[in-house]
C-alpha cells in the first residue's frame, strides 16, 4: 500500500506464533499440484506474502489448521491471477473456468479437470472436515458468490462498460474480494461456529459487510498503479473520478474518509453483539462462539488485510516484472484450461 495514504484501524494487530515454520513450507502444496512449476513463478509467488496474510487472518490458527489458511491464500491469489489476461476480459471463458472450480463443491471433479480446480476441491474437503451441514452449505453458498463474481466482472470488461457508480461497484466487488470464505475458514481455524440463526442478523450481517468494504478499498488503493498501467478501469478511485468528476487525490482522500467512517460504525455495531445474544437466546457457549467470531474471525480479516498490505510485494513493481509477468500468465494459463 502506498505509504502516503494513511489510514488508522482501531483494532489490535496479531498474528498466528507458527507463522515462521508455515512461511518455510508454503510452496509445498501448490507445486505439488502443479500450480507453481519453475523458480521464477516460486520467487514471484514468495513476494506476495500469502502465508504472512494467512497468520493474520488466522492468529488463533498453527500447524494444519494454519497450512489450510495458507493454502486458501496461496489458491486465491494464483486463482486471482488468471483473469488478468485475455481470459478475465471473456466473459465464457471465465464462466468455463469458475463452474470447472465450483463443481468441486457438488462433488468428486473428473481427472481431466484443471489443476486449480483440483486445488480448490483440496481446499474444500480439508474445510468441509468437522464442521456442520449448516456450516458447508452456507460456505457453498459465498463461494458460488464469488466465482459468479468473477463473470460479471468479465461482462463488464468484455463490454467495455465499467462501472460507474460506487454502488454498482461494491455490489459486484463484494462478492470477488472473496471476505466471506475467508472469514468462514476462521471458524473452520479455529474448530468452532457461529450459531447459525444469528449469522445473517442485521447486526452480524453489516459487521461482515463493513470487512468486505474496508478489504476492497484497501485493496484498491494498494493495486491502482497496477491496474492503471494494464488498463483495468473498475477501481474504486478511477470510479469516482468517473462519477463525480474528482481528481486522483481526492478520490483517494475520500476512500480514506469511507474506511474511517465505516470502521466508526463498525466499532458501534460491536457494541451491539451481547444484545445479539439476548435477542436470539443464545446460551454461554453459543456467546462465546459469537465473541470468538468477532476476535478471530471479523476482526482480522479487517487488521490483517491492512497490515499485509503494507508489507507484501505483490503490488511492487518488482512483482509485476519478476521473470515477466505475461509469461508467468502463460505459465498459469496452461495449467487452468
Amino acid at each position: 500500500m502506498p505509504q502516503d495514504v494513511d489510514f488508522h484501524i482501531p483494532l489490535p494487530a496479531r498474528q498466528s506464533p507458527d507463522h515462521l515454520r508455515a512461511d518455510a513450507e508454503q510452496l509445498a502444496w501448490p507445486r505439488s499440484l502443479g500450480l507453481i512449476k519453475s523458480e521464477a513463478a516460486a520467487e514471484r509467488h514468495l513476494r506476495g506474502g500469502y502465508a504472512d496474510l494467512a497468520s493474520r487472518f488466522y492468529p488463533h490458527a498453527t500447524g494444519a489448521d494454519l497450512d489450510l489458511g495458507v493454502d486458501l491464500m496461496s489458491w486465491f491469489f494464483l486463482f486471482d491471477d488468471l483473469f488478468d489476461g485475455p481470459r478475465g476480459e471473456d466473459p465464457e471463458e471465465t464462466r468455463q473456468l469458475t463452474e470447472a472450480v465450483a463443481a468441486a463443491l457438488d462433488g468428486p471433479l473428473p481427472d481431466t479437470a484443471p489443476p486449480i480446480a483440483h486445488g480448490f476441491a483440496d481446499i474444500w474437503r480439508r474445510s468441509s472436515e468437522g464442521m456442520t451441514p449448516g456450516w458447508c452449505a452456507r460456505s457453498a453458498r459465498h463461494w458460488r458468490g464469488y466465482f459468479d463474481g468473477y463473470v460479471d466482472e468479465a461482462e463488464s470488461r468484455f463490454r467495455n462498460t465499467p462501472y460507474n457508480s460506487a454502488a454498482q461497484y461494491l455490489a459486484v466487488r463484494r462478492r470477488t474480494i472473496g471476505v466471506q470464505p475467508t472469514v468462514d475458514l476462521a471458524e473452520r481455524a479455529g474448530r468452532f461456529e457461529v450459531p447459525h440463526r444469528v449469522f445473517d442478523s442485521t447486526v452480524v450481517s453489516a459487521l461482515l459487510q463493513i470487512a468486505a468494504d474496508v478489504n476492497l478499498l484497501l485493496n484498491d488503493i494498494a493495486s491502482l498503479e497496477k491496474e492503471e498501467a494494464r488498463g483495468e478501469q473498475n477501481n474504486m478511485v478511477m470510479i469516482l473520478r468517473r462519477e463525480h468528476g474528482w481528481s486522483k487525490d481526492r478520490s483517494v482522500a475520500h476512500i480514506q474518509s469511507e474506511v474511517r467512517v465505516r470502521l466508526e460504525q463498525y466499532l458501534l455495531l460491536e457494541s451491539c453483539l451481547p444484545r445479539v445474544g439476548d435477542i436470539y437466546g443464545l446460551d454461554e457457549a453459543e456467546r462465546a462462539a459469537l465473541e470468538r467470531y468477532r476476535d478471530d474471525a471479523v476482526r482480522t480479516v479487517i487488521r490483517g488485510s491492512y497490515d499485509w498490505h503494507r508489507s507484501s510485494g505483490r503490488y511492487d513493481a518488482e512483482y509485476a516484472l519478476a521473470a515477466g509477468a505475461q509469461g508467468y500468465l502463460e505459465e498459469l494459463g496452461s495449467t487452468a484450461r
